[in-house]
């Protein structure tokens, strides 16, 4: 359809003007050539120029053109190791030319576009890529993946071709899907004669000459009336063994070993369990325990100054972390025990009444690090008098108010997701009055009066060569605790702060310029090992640039070297996933000619978890299928899978669009209007006239 920009009765001035100039040209005098082609002439003249003047109206073309969308089907494929290590090789392959095979058939039969992909999203299209080696089994989140994914899309079904074995997220029969859903089983559901290793109980933090245990959790079927060994391997070395004798078909047996813990640092203890001849599986039948054993516990003081639900919600942090000895002494409820603490939290102290003074002052003259928390009756002369992290001016009233993190705070980092929730939690009792952190203090929290963010310091920490203190001045965070529990069904956040508080108020001051240590102790094998760096200059401010050389070294004394250099893009160094192990690293680097050197431990921990559980669940997939509105097919029916995707009417969407393209645009319109008056020059000029 033709159109133009203008208003349509544009048209009829252009047609007045093509006549107008057409009339006056040929309407008037003698003219050298006859009057048919006079007529002619003044046609052409008229056709030229009202497509001359049309142009002006900026018309254009509209074309609708309609298109038909086809409809998707989806075949997920479990390329899981389970899957791999029940199924041999080649009745895999067989298996995945009947899903090409039923694949290829709806493209061409059905008009149908069919995706093979893997649970991780990855297109699988030939035999080559048929890969069993993923380490876990995502089936719910592959299933909300492909939701995602194909949600702008026609999808009429998806097929999960599995042995109904998943250990990431939740059971798929808990969700309802936006599509109908079918499953196809693969393995064998029979239960196999197997002896497994179920689990290692044990503590991951020991002390140096005391005695702990590793429990082992020993799984059997079929094995009535025989025995095996099960044997503990320290560090590779063997150091115990035990017989265990299976009186039934079906057992549970636990083998305890009690060790004792002589050298400090990561031990490696593997638990094996030797298998039988003609046992199914044989991957199931280890464990390694990885215990770090340490020189003993830290020793915590909290000195409260009456029971207070504070108090408690502390005391339940410190005690669930087994580095630390926490010793709670409240006044009227407890002795006080003189010890050589590594950390004093004065609770509501010191305070008016003079309590614990004495002890209070001994522990200041002996430089022992505090952590202060103010409260009612606090004697606010008395703590500016010991404190050094900040000057505190009385208060008569206390307000209530929210907290925020100051995000340039170093001393340590709340990385925890939960972090970013502190604004959901409720306000806390907070000091009316100010408070002026020591210009050598770094504040954790500051004051938010609705959204409103002060620069009043609530939490504030000091550091120099002679003692660590930090100031807390806040009351009633037990509901924080308690809110963090209701909503997330843990106390992730709430323990991490109050956490990394004492460890870094019980650590010794650090001043080395140069600090390298792995961001956590242990890690899986699946895992990417990451290194946190830092470099500080004489005057102890944070540079970059400079090359750091990292050495690793396993049990089996592998080396792996690697070199780097931190920058304020990426300050941190990650080194990719390695081999299960107890690896031992040292890290080098120059700092103004100087050499500096740091050293520690870290453990990778093997992640074989596919490997356990060999026996398919067909049930589980039966359920998934009936509550998708789909169906349950075993392997061997695939031409029964393909009949019932055949015989389902898979429409196509048409749709249509509207295309609007200018004549201008359009090289024919100006060859026309040239061809039309070259026409008309060269009659006239044929006829003797200009």
């Amino acid at each position: 359809m033709l159109s133009s920009a203008l208003s349509s009765y544009w048209i009829v001035i252009c047609f007045l003007l093509g006549g107008a100039y057409a009339y006056i040209l040929y309407a008037y005098g003698s003219k050298p050539w006859s009057k048919k082609w006079n007529i002619a002439l003044f046609t052409l003249r008229f056709i030229g120029i009202t497509l001359v003047a049309y142009l002006f109206l900026e018309p254009f073309l509209s074309t609708r053109t309609t298109e038909s969308e086809k409809q998707n089907i989806v075949f997920l494929w479990d390329n899981s190791q389970s899957i791999n290590n029940s199924v041999n090789d080649e009745e895999l392959q067989t298996i995945w030319g009947n899903v090409n095979d039923v694949a290829q058939k709806l493209e061409s039969e059905k008009n149908v576009k069919v995706d093979i992909i893997n649970l991780s999203g990855e297109t699988v299209i030939s035999s080559d890529s048929v890969s069993q080696n993923a380490v876990l089994s995502p089936i719910d989140p592959a299933l909300k993946d492909i939701s995602n994914n194909y949600k702008n899309q026609l999808l009429a079904e998806v097929v999960l071709f599995s042995d109904g074995i998943f250990n990431r997220g939740i059971s798929p029969e808990y969700y309802a899907y936006p599509f109908q859903l079918s499953t196809i089983g693969i393995g064998d559901t029979v239960e196999k004669q197997d002896v497994e290793l179920k689990s290692l109980r044990y503590n991951k933090v020991a002390y140096q000459g005391n005695k702990f245990p590793i429990v082992a959790e020993v799984v059997q079927n079929g094995w009535k009336d025989r025995s095996t060994t099960v044997e503990l391997f320290k560090n590779g070395i063997l150091a115990e063994k035990r017989v265990v004798d299976f009186e039934t078909d079906n057992s549970i047996k636990q083998v305890e070993f009690l060790i004792e813990a002589n050298e400090k640092g990561f031990q490696s203890y593997a638990v094996k369990i030797k298998p039988f001849a003609d046992e199914f599986n044989k991957n199931n039948n280890q464990k390694i325990a990885y215990v770090n054993v340490i020189e003993g516990k830290k020793k915590v003081l909290l000195l409260g100054r009456a029971p207070h639900p504070d108090i408690k919600a502390l005391q339940q942090s410190i005690t669930n972390n087994e580095n630390y000895e926490l010793s709670l002494v409240v006044n009227g409820l407890h002795q006080y025990k003189e010890d050589d603490y590594d950390l004093v939290i004065l609770f509501h102290l010191p305070d008016d009444n003079n309590t614990f003074q004495n002890e209070i002052q001994k522990l200041a003259d002996r430089n022992t690090s505090f952590w202060f928390i103010t409260g009612p009756g606090t004697n606010v002369n008395r703590i500016n008098n010991i404190n050094r992290s900040l000057i505190i001016a009385p208060w008569n009233d206390t307000d209530q108010a929210s907290v925020y993190i100051c995000t340039n705070f170093n001393p340590f980092e709340l990385t925890s997701e939960q972090a970013g929730n502190l604004q959901n939690l409720p306000p806390v009792d907070v000091p009316f009055s100010e408070a002026k952190a020591n210009v050598r203090s770094e504040t954790l929290l500051y004051k938010q009066i609705g959204s409103v963010k002060t620069d009043q310091p609530i939490f504030t920490f000091f550091a120099d060569d002679e003692v660590r203190q930090a100031t807390l001045l806040m009351e009633g965070f037990w509901k924080w605790r308690l809110v963090e529990h209701l909503n997330t069904g843990n106390y992730i956040f709430f323990d991490e702060w109050v956490m990394k508080t004492i460890r870094y108020l019980t650590s010794k001051n650090d001043k080395n310029q140069f600090k390298l240590y792995p961001e956590k102790e242990e890690f899986s094998s699946m895992e990417e090992i990451n290194f946190q760096v830092e470099l500080y200059n004489q005057v102890y401010d944070k540079i970059y640039g400079i090359p750091v050389n990292l050495q690793l070294r396993n049990e089996s004394d592998s080396v792996f070297n690697f070199q780097f250099t931190p920058d304020r893009v990426q300050p941190n160094f990650v080194i990719g996933s390695l081999p299960a192990g107890v690896y031992k690293y040292t890290g080098q680097t120059k700092i103004g000619g100087k050499g500096y050197t740091a050293s520690g431990q870290f453990v990778v921990s093997d992640f074989s978890i596919e490997l356990q559980n060999l026996v398919a669940d067909f049930e589980l997939l039966k359920r998934v299928a009936k509550k998708n509105e789909g169906r349950y097919f075993e392997v061997t029916e695939m031409d029964s899978l393909y009949n019932y995707l055949f015989n389902r009417d898979y429409p196509q969407i048409v749709t249509g669009q509207l295309q609007k393209k200018p004549l201008t645009e359009n090289y024919w319109l100006y060859l026309l209007i040239f061809l039309i008056l070259f026409s008309e020059w060269f009659i006239r000029r044929y006829f003797g006239s200009y």
